[in-house]
């Protein structure tokens, strides 16, 4: 608004301007104004000032309409990551709890029970594997994990689970970067690196990955490369809804990315995180 009334000012003076010296000039002239060079030059000025203000209202608009939709898709991932976290944790709280006290009553029944190969076992096998599962949907919707083990270890038990669920062999070397970006920064960069290793798992076709994570006094540089089937397109609004969600959470965190990919030639990503 300081700016927008500045601009105002310094337009209000040039055209004050404009006209005394007009007044001064109809005044010493001995002919029609407009037969003047004089006037030839102050309507091409006056013409130049309309067209910057043209100009400079144009650029605060195109402004606006970036700052606006910028805080449109920070808010959606924001209510995104909230509603992930309630679900998270309604699955971990409640729905969680509630299968461990039928595991319970159900392992108190199999002590009556003579026959280890009845219903009421095969129930209490299948009761676990839901725990199991709804902890891995809980962890994957919402990754309480950080606030528990650090950053460092959550992204290496996820890199642990990837390789376990795609067979994918993945060499990693990530320093320790626990307690270097605030609390909601750790978030969207764990997400970053999660979204990123899903793509490779699901669309690449990789056998092999490379992940480093090295910080300095004021970055964090990650680098993420596949020897997959790579992509020919450098447009990321072609890659898919999930690359442009990548690009949303990065800029979150003020982070800056680049990627190189050629078709059956792998992807290399590389992410520079400031730190707080």
């Amino acid at each position: 608004m300081k700016n927008r009334s500045g601009y105002i000012w310094v337009l209000f003076i040039l055209l004050l301007i404009l006209v005394i010296d007009a007044y001064y000039q109809i005044e010493s002239s001995t002919v029609p104004i407009w037969q003047t060079e004089w006037f030839l030059w102050r309507v091409l000025a006056v013409i130049l000032l309309i067209l910057g203000a043209l100009f400079y209202y144009y650029l605060k608009a195109k402004q606006k309409n970036i700052n606006e939709l910028n805080k449109f898709k920070q808010k959606v991932i924001e209510e995104q990551e909230q509603q992930w976290k309630v679900i998270a944790g309604e699955l971990h709280d409640s729905i969680g709890q509630n299968l461990s006290a039928i595991n319970i009553f159900l392992q108190q029944q199999l002590k009556a029970v003579i026959d280890e190969n009845s219903r009421l076992k095969q129930a209490s096998v299948l009761t676990v594997e839901t725990i199991d599962e709804v902890r891995r949907i809980s962890q994957r919707l919402y990754p309480k994990q950080i606030e528990r083990l650090g950053l460092t270890i959550s992204i290496e038990a996820m890199i642990e689970r990837i390789t376990a669920a795609s067979g994918i062999k993945f060499i990693y070397n990530i320093e320790s970067i626990d307690n270097i970006l605030s609390r909601e920064a750790e978030v969207q960069y764990f997400r970053v690196i999660q979204e990123l290793l899903n793509n490779i798992m699901k669309h690449s076709g990789a056998k092999a990955v490379t992940v480093n994570v090295h910080k300095s006094v004021m970055f964090i540089v990650t680098e993420i490369i596949d020897d997959g089937v790579g992509f020919e397109t450098a447009d990321p609004a072609k890659l898919g809804f999930g690359l442009i969600n990548i690009e949303e959470r990065i800029r979150m965190i003020k982070a800056v990315y680049e990627f190189n990919s050629e078709k059956n030639k792998g992807t290399r990503f590389k992410i520079t995180v400031p730190v707080k």
